[in-house]
């Protein structure tokens, strides 16, 4: 009797080696007998064969493997494999996201020197002041944000526009506008200074030296004085024409000045006249003042 088909007596009925759910026996090729099995034992349905994995078994089908298994000693879920680590730098426990920046820069990287930090200084000493401070305010803004060096450069140029700030209002109270205070008439009424090109014709000075005059002092005609203005011009325009020949045509215009006044003086006197330097007259003065001072 072949042991893979075994039937009851005669009857030919199938017993538990039918195929489940109603399939067909193999039947022998080409009319040989159905394959035995080596071992000679029955193989039931359900049942593994040799090297085949059963049913709670790793790699039997429908069932994950080594999910919460043991195998040989070793549980594998839930723990990293030897060597493996995660990548990037951790910030508070967790890796930032790739494009994503860091509070700052890496630690080694050199920090950069802000721009606009270094020219609020420059300009601050130059005296561009408006600018200065702009940039400054925009220095202290943007280094915090950007990680950026500089803050000391901001903060001294803004100090530097500040001194600019104070000297010019000083400059300001102390010589205003450069015109002195005068009456209703015109004249003179307290001794200040004042630029040579405010002096009018009539007013008195305390003094007059020779050389560059960048200031001088007004006082009242009633004051003893050093000199008084009797005439002012302006030299014709043109290209400098160079130290000699202005100082020569401002003697000669006071001078001619004088005498079609018909003037007397009433003590021994000389004249003397203030001109334009050539700084002064490359930016367009061209004024004379010519005084009348005692001798």
């Amino acid at each position: 009797m072949d042991p893979t088909h075994p039937t009851d007596g005669d009857s030919g009925t199938p017993s538990s080696g039918q195929p489940p759910y109603g399939g067909t026996p193999q039947q022998p090729p080409y009319g040989g007998s159905p394959q035995q099995n080596p071992y000679g034992a029955p193989q039931q349905p359900g049942q593994p064969g040799p090297g085949q994995a059963g049913p709670g078994q790793p790699g039997y089908p429908g069932q994950p493997p080594y999910q919460g298994q043991q195998y040989q000693g070793q549980q594998y879920q839930g723990q990293p494999y030897p060597g493996q680590q995660y990548p990037g730098p951790q910030y508070g426990g967790q890796a930032p996201y790739p494009g994503m920046p860091g509070p700052g820069p890496y630690p080694g990287q050199p920090q950069k020197t802000s721009v606009p930090a270094i020219l609020s200084l420059i300009f601050g000493v130059l005296g561009g002041i408006l600018i200065s401070i702009i940039l400054g305010i925009v220095a202290l803004t943007q280094i915090p944000k950007k990680g950026q060096k500089g803050k000391g450069l901001a903060i001294a140029g803004l100090a530097v526009s500040g001194l600019w700030l104070v000297g010019i209002v000083v400059a300001i109270a102390v010589f205003g506008d450069g015109e002195p205070d005068r009456d209703a008439s015109g004249q003179v009424t307290t001794t200040q200074n004042t630029r040579p090109d405010k002096l009018r014709v009539g007013d008195c000075v305390s003094e007059i030296n020779e050389g560059e005059v960048a200031n001088i002092k007004v006082v009242p005609c009633d004051q003893p004085n050093g000199g008084k203005v009797f005439a002012v011009f302006d030299l014709p325009a043109g290209d400098w024409p160079g130290l000699t020949a202005v100082q020569t045509s401002a003697e000669k215009g006071c001078t001619d000045r004088w005498k079609a006044s018909k003037q007397q003086a009433s003590a021994d006197s000389s004249i003397f006249y203030l001109h334009p330097t050539e700084d002064g007259w490359s930016l367009g003065d061209r004024g004379t003042t010519c005084l009348l001072t005692p001798k």
